[in-house]
């Protein structure tokens, strides 16, 4: 089906317009563009969540770093397991001040759960209250911690020797070494 229109100003014949075919072609086209942009676009704007707790977690480690050299004070990143939430205190801090800031935690994204935590003893912590600190001369706690949302998981490992965070994509069973170094168990 074509739509033929006759110009009265140079008398041709133009073609103004599409097929039918023209038409169901550049719809189907849009519409596989679409099946497969849909997936990324969505994850992108909704994000996943437990990527933007490991997020939150390495930008409060480098933040930590940082300010624990340029202030010349222990900063103390207190980390509420069962409650999925966080909070920094300082070394010369009141225990009505760290009360106070404990009662206002920061939360990771919603149904992010931190399974446990490892920290520089091997020692794995599940429940209750971790705590990594960040000295003045620019040394850390190094800590493995162990995220998960729904059927995903992540691990964060902190590593002050290296001073590099490594992330994995699962859950990785690490240990530290007598040396210093993270192995795989």
């Amino acid at each position: 089906m074509k739509v033929l229109i006759k110009t009265s100003i140079i008398g041709k014949v133009n073609k103004q317009g599409f097929t039918l075919v023209e038409i169901l072609l550049v719809i189907i086209l849009i519409g596989v563009v679409l099946v497969l942009a849909v997936p990324s676009i969505r994850d992108v704007l909704t994000g996943d969540n437990l990527k933007k707790a490991s997020r939150q977690f390495i930008a409060m480690e480098r933040k930590l770093h940082v300010e624990a050299v340029r202030d010349q004070i222990t900063y103390i990143l207190c980390i509420d397991l069962p409650n999925s939430a966080y909070w920094v205190i300082t070394s010369d801090m009141t225990p009505e001040k760290q009360d106070e800031i404990k009662k206002r935690p920061l939360h990771l994204p919603s149904d992010v759960v931190i399974m446990d935590i490892v920290d520089e003893n091997n020692q794995k912590t599940s429940v209750g209250e971790a705590r990594l600190y960040f000295g003045k001369k620019n040394i850390c706690s190094p800590a493995i911690i162990h995220l998960a949302y729904e059927e995903d998981r992540m691990t964060i490992v902190i590593n002050p020797f290296l001073g590099v965070t490594d992330i994995y994509d699962k859950y990785v069973d690490i240990s530290m070494s007598g040396s210093g170094q993270y192995i795989p168990r």
